[in-house]
């Protein structure tokens, strides 16, 4: 990276130089402001390191008028007289970071790990936005119907947050899937993604599992555990099944989201968290509240931003482009020489109603898969692994009507 250095003092100048060449920049210094503006035509640095006081102007200025030209463009302003006014123009001006003088080189490792970090972040969303216009992907998100646009919208919008988010939606919508597309696309994506599910896990031994646990504090517990919190330390945990977590634990729960501490059971330390908290449930979180199955204080700190996947029903234009999805994920892995989907085949998937919503469409596709003989997925293996439907039920008028299709293509 290109780093400008705008400082009069010749001393600091040269120090500030070794730091940034050490932190593996590429660095050009100058001592007043109209050296500065010829070295930002002729150098073009991707950050400026500038002093606020210069013998000829003012360094936050020279920021100023460098992202003019290039909003790309970041700065950090260092002063040896700080001051809230001057740090507020500063960043005002686009700095990411106001420092005082003298300026340790530590300080100005941890702001250029953070701006790696920041464009790092960049480069995958650009990525990804770049794979959801060309193959209808967002991570392992899969949709291009109006209502999944707008959930990548907000997923894009969620995951540059670090604010609880509560994923609502039934049963195989594509929850755990959701939390992981928004910890990839966090600032938290280098860091652990740890997914934990309350429904799954005995009520007597959850907390031991979300907290961690001393040696001794109950039988069995024959050494020191270090809970699902501290394994995400600094980077994400999916709470799925929210509403199966007692209420008793789910006070201490809430105690660590506004405390941000915890204490592991049996234990007296405080210990210090540093997680991005989503959660998940495909009960609708209201009607959990007026049944006790889910405290409203813990709903309000879990539901900083809500977001709610739509079932597979309501997004069948998105049915073909899954089951591609599917085939393509399945072949990877099974090698069977499926290739292809007959377009019939397609109309079924689409006509049936899907209870089991995403996990049901692939578990269908994957047997599909095995069962097909040659290259092709035909209709008479999609209408066999299908489940009838009631009598009298839109979705069953749906498949019959499928299936005389079908019939009448194999007789011509």
């Amino acid at each position: 990276m290109k780093v400008l250095i705008v400082e009069d003092d010749l001393a600091t100048r040269k120090g500030l130089e070794e730091s940034v060449k050490d932190l593996g920049g590429e660095a050009r210094s100058v001592g007043t402001v109209k050296e500065a503006s010829r070295a930002i035509e002729e150098f073009d640095p991707r950050l400026l390191i500038v002093d606020i006081h210069l013998p000829d102007g003012d360094g936050i200025e020279v920021l100023r008028a460098a992202r003019e030209t290039d909003t790309d463009r970041e700065g950090i302003v260092i002063t040896g007289q700080g001051s809230i006014d001057n740090a507020i123009e500063a960043l005002r001006a686009g700095a990411v970071d106001y420092l005082l003088k003298p300026l340790r080189p530590a300080q100005l490792e941890v702001v250029f790990n953070r701006l790696a970090d920041r464009r790092r972040l960049e480069s995958e969303v650009e990525t990804l936005r770049a794979e959801l216009q060309e193959t209808g992907r967002l991570g392992d998100l899969v949709g291009r119907s109006p209502v999944m646009t707008e959930i990548f919208e907000i997923i894009r919008r969620v995951a540059k947050s670090n604010a609880p988010v509560l994923i609502t939606g039934a049963s195989g919508s594509g929850k755990e899937v959701a939390a992981r597309t928004i910890h990839r696309l966090s600032r938290r994506a280098a860091k652990p993604f740890v997914a934990f599910n309350c429904g799954a896990i005995s009520p007597t031994l959850i907390e031991s599992e979300l907290f961690g646990h001393e040696r001794g504090s109950f039988t069995g517990a024959d050494k020191r555990r270090v809970g699902y919190f501290e394994e995400a330390a600094g980077g994400t945990l999916f709470l799925d099944e929210i509403t199966e977590m007692g209420s008793e634990l789910q006070v201490k729960l809430l105690r660590v989201l506004e405390d941000r501490t915890l204490r592991r059971v049996g234990g007296s330390q405080e210990l210090k968290v540093d997680v991005r908290l989503v959660s998940a449930t495909n009960r609708d979180p209201h009607d959990a509240i007026r049944h006790k199955k889910l405290r409203e204080d813990l709903f309000y700190r879990l539901n900083v931003f809500p977001l709610a996947l739509p079932p597979l029903s309501d997004r069948r234009d998105d049915i073909p482009l899954l089951s591609e999805h599917f085939r393509k994920m399945i072949e990877d892995q099974e090698h069977a020489g499926v290739t292809a989907w007959d377009p019939k085949a397609l109309e079924l998937l689409q006509a049936h109603d899907w209870p089991g919503n995403v996990r049901e469409l692939r578990n269908v596709v994957h047997r599909a898969c095995v069962m097909t003989e040659g290259k092709v997925i035909r209709p008479e293996v999609v209408l066999a692994l299908l489940p009838r439907a009631p009598r009298g039920s839109s979705a069953k008028k749906k498949v019959a009507l499928k299936q005389k299709t079908a019939v009448a293509a194999r007789k011509k």
